[in-house]
């Protein structure tokens, strides 16, 4: 079957810039929304972030299949643009600070005084009702992720893939698109997203209800698996391994490898340091295709730790089309990474500022 677009025929308006709801609007035109970005004459301030010379490789993350307009949302002739688009629109999906949206009377109450019909998504740091800037790595901070994630020696660490960003906006699109093939609604409604509240529900995890029960999180570990031991990525003489070793039937086997004694699990989680050592004195003597081979053997999950650039070769090898299609420029358009009876949605190039939906080339 043909990649579904259960959303042809809506229209959505974006109002967003940098990842979060350009995000989700850019899978609602996967799923075949037309989707109008609205940008300033310097365009969304990603496409001024680093890239090649085919221009900021982080517009062109998140921007495929939409076209683009241009308006000054400072003007009265372009807030009343705005005003029309919205009119004959079906949903607007908008990442601007709750206190700018006041000022240009698109804040959640006026909105849907004004425009009763449309699916409104807006994503925000702390909540409509929080005009303070946040941003992923913010979120990352203040929703305790960055603790949790911390080196061994307590340090806090953030992810550099701004997790909470694309996590917002996958929710922001899945609840639009939600709102939109809802059979039964009869009016528009506004989407209310958290990054904060994202971050709490997709980084902490396990955590959060850990916390919620009167639980306490246990102290950072680093690479170390957070609920097994040993578990975690450990060297070898020519890179790293990840090995998952630390439940009960997995250590049975990989002790006598490595030299460990027999234990359970509760007393390798209160003495880490000795489990790890013993598989970190084994692998450290070893390549990685020996270590490899051995956790195959053994049925142990593994994996070595890859460079980007073997990692993205590797995954082309697996799944053809992954990862980014190559058009006739040299420019290359980021794959949908899901395939539908094995056909893959064919996303177009991120539209240039003020144009039109680009063909898929």
């Amino acid at each position: 079957m043909a990649a579904p677009q259960p959303l042809r025929g809506k229209r959505v308006i974006e109002f967003a810039q940098f990842i979060a709801g350009p995000t989700a609007a850019q899978l609602l035109a996967d799923f075949g929304a037309e989707v109008i970005k609205v940008e300033t004459a310097t365009g969304d301030g990603s496409r001024h972030l680093p890239g090649t010379e085919h221009g900021s490789v982080y517009a062109r993350s998140f921007n495929t299949s939409k076209a683009s307009i241009v308006i000054d949302t400072r003007d009265p002739a372009g807030r009343a643009t705005l005003d029309a688009l919205l009119a004959e629109a079906d949903g607007l999906v908008c990442n601007v600070a709750p206190g700018a949206l006041k000022r240009l009377d698109l804040d959640a109450a006026s909105i849907r005084r004004r425009f009763p019909h449309l699916v409104v998504t807006l994503v925000s740091g702390y909540g409509q009702q929080d005009d303070r800037t946040c941003m992923d790595t913010i979120a990352q901070c203040e929703s305790g992720f960055a603790w949790l994630n911390g080196a061994e020696d307590g340090t806090p660490r953030i992810s550099t893939s701004w997790p909470t960003d694309f996590f917002s906006g996958l929710y922001a699109g899945l609840s639009t698109a939600m709102a939109l093939l809802d059979a039964n609604r009869k009016e528009g409604c506004i989407v209310d997203i958290s990054m904060m509240e994202i971050a709490s529900a997709m980084l902490l995890g396990p955590a959060a209800l850990l916390i919620s029960e009167g639980g306490t999180p246990i102290a950072a570990t680093g690479n170390r698996d957070r609920a097994s031991a040993p578990s975690g990525v450990y060297p070898c003489i020519d890179g790293h391994v990840y090995i998952y070793g630390g439940l009960d039937p997995y250590w049975v086997k990989l002790g006598p490898l490595v030299g460990g004694r027999a234990s359970t699990l509760p007393e390798r989680m209160g003495k880490v340091d000795e489990f790890d050592a013993y598989v970190s004195g084994w692998t450290g003597t070893r390549r990685q295709a020996e270590v490899l081979g051995e956790m195959a053997r053994l049925g142990i999950p593994a994996g070595p730790v890859r460079h980007p650039v073997d990692a993205l070769a590797l995954m082309r090898a697996l799944r053809p089309g992954a990862v980014s299609r190559a058009l006739p420029s040299g420019e290359h358009v980021p794959a949908y990474p899901a395939l539908f009876d094995g056909e893959r949605i064919q996303r177009r190039p991120t539209p240039h500022v003020g144009g039109a939906r680009r063909a898929a080339e």
